[in-house]
């Protein structure tokens, strides 16, 4: 007898819920026609940015002559610049998978 009341209870609540609507697709294709070309605008952006602390970086190197301490901050400037390079081009990649897939 539990068990008679519980499927009716759940078929129950079936009946009460609420439908979910699926988002349009046009609109889907409009906010990833958007993200794209916010990507292509913000992307190019870092990656320049981050040669530029590489350049940065490996002139900082060179005018330490020979001092570790700052011969120490130009390989931090020149690691963190190549880390934020590579991130860059793996949220690019991903993004664009996810672009695509939309």
């Amino acid at each position: 007898m539990k068990n008679i009341k519980g499927i009716l209870f759940a078929l129950g609540l079936m009946t009460v819920a609420t439908p979910v609507f699926a988002e349009e697709p046009a609109r889907i294709g409009e906010i990833a026609n958007i993200l794209d070309k916010v990507m292509d605008i913000v992307f190019p952006a870092a990656g320049l940015i981050c040669v530029v602390f590489i350049i940065i970086g490996g002139y900082m190197w060179i005018a330490s002559a020979g001092d570790p301490a700052k011969v120490k901050q130009a390989q931090g400037t020149l690691t963190w610049a190549i880390i934020g390079l590579i991130f860059v081009m793996v949220v690019r990649l991903i993004v664009g998978l996810v672009i695509n897939a939309l």
